[in-house]
C-alpha cells in the first residue's frame, strides 16, 4: 500500500533550531506539565483539523470513544468538511471543543483518548492526526513552521535543554506525513 503524503517545499530555520522533548513526543502528550491542572495541554485546549484518513481510522473505534469520552461520535466533530490538499485524505474535519477542549481530550484533562488508544493497541499512528503528531510543528501552504503559540506549553519553551531539535524528535512522523520537493 502506497501512503500518501503532503509536500513540503520550505522548512523554516526556526523548526531546526527550538530544542525538542526530552522523551519523545507522545510521551510528553500524555504527561505535559501543562495538562496536569486538568484543563489538558495548551495544544488540546482548541479543536484541531482532523486528516480524512485519521477520520476513517478513528471511526473503525466509535464505540470505544463513544463510551470512554461520554459523547455520541457526531458530537466529536464540527458539521462540514473542509476540502484541502494539505492534508491527508486531501480533506480535514474540525474536532469540537467541549469543557474546554478539544472532544478527544481524556475526561481526566491529561492526554488524548486517539494517542492512548493508538498506543495501547499498537494501532497505526495515521489514526492520531497529522497537526497532533508533529505539534508543535505545523504546515501551511507547503511551508513547514513552528506553531504560534500563546504560554504554558512546555514543548516550545526557551529553557528547554535538549540536545535534540523539535525537528529531530518528531522526525519519523514528519517523514510519514510529509514529501519534500
Amino acid at each position: 500500500m502506497i501512503k500518501t503524503k503532503i509536500p513540503i517545499k520550505k522548512v523554516l530555520k526556526e523548526v531546526y533550531k527550538q530544542k525538542g522533548f526530552p522523551t519523545g513526543p507522545f510521551n510528553s502528550c500524555l504527561t505535559c506539565k501543562c495538562g496536569q491542572n486538568a484543563k489538558g495541554g495548551a495544544c488540546c485546549r482548541h479543536g484541531v483539523y482532523i486528516d480524512k484518513e485519521s477520520y476513517d481510522h478513528i471511526i473503525k473505534h466509535k464505540t470505544y470513544f463513544e463510551k470512554k469520552i461520554g459523547i455520541k461520535m457526531e458530537d466529536f466533530f464540527d458539521k462540514r468538511w473542509s476540502k484541502d490538499p494539505e492534508y491527508l485524505g486531501k480533506k480535514c474535519i474540525g474536532t469540537r471543543v467541549r469543557n474546554g477542549g478539544c472532544s478527544f481530550r481524556s475526561p481526566s484533562g491529561q492526554g488524548c483518548e486517539i494517542v492512548s488508544l493508538v498506543f495501547k493497541k499498537n494501532l497505526p499512528r495515521r489514526m492520531i492526526p497529522s497537526a497532533c503528531r508533529i505539534y508543535p510543528i505545523t504546515w501551511d501552504k507547503g511551508e513547514m513552521l513552528l506553531e504560534k503559540i500563546k504560554k504554558n506549553c512546555v514543548c516550545i519553551d526557551k529553557n528547554n535543554k535538549t540536545k535534540k531539535s523539535i525537528y529531530q524528535t518528531q522526525k519519523k512522523e514528519i517523514e510519514d506525513i510529509f514529501s519534500f520537493k
